[in-house]
């Protein structure tokens, strides 16, 4: 497998309401030079860093309290079109990613992760790749 080429000036947003999730995200994502800019118990934490921190993109896990990850994405998709949107979760039911789309997620993103499913995830959403745009 060729290596990671090495991606600078991306901020991301990680939204999970498990502490040891996001701090795997935080380190998976820094130790490909992506710049993780906030973190977020909820979901209605998660809009107000994307708000305040305009990230290029944002990982929000399906199921947080306040706001769920879907709730969270279709509010960042009317609010801030240009971010790119994650959406993580422990199932990969048809259900549950077809949710994600009709959010506006850019990408969905089964746990466990490793670092090639999230730098997928970042590139698809770096493409422009926004449903409902």
């Amino acid at each position: 497998m060729a290596p990671f080429k090495k991606r600078e000036n991306i901020n991301v947003v990680v939204a999970d309401d498990d502490a040891t999730t996001r701090a795997a995200l935080r380190l998976l994502l820094q130790d490909h030079f992506y710049t993780v800019v906030g973190e977020a118990a909820d979901g209605e934490r998660a809009v107000e860093l994307c708000m305040a921190l305009k990230p290029h993109v944002v990982f929000l896990d399906i199921d947080m309290p306040k706001l769920n990850g879907n709730q969270a994405a279709q509010r960042l998709r009317e609010l801030h079109p240009e971010i790119g949107i994650v959406v993580v979760s422990a199932l990969s039911t048809l259900d549950n990613v077809q949710q994600a789309r009709q959010s506006g997620a850019s990408a969905f993103v089964v746990k466990p992760f490793n670092a090639a499913k999230l730098i997928g995830a970042i590139d698809s959403c770096l493409k422009g790749n926004h449903p409902r745009q």
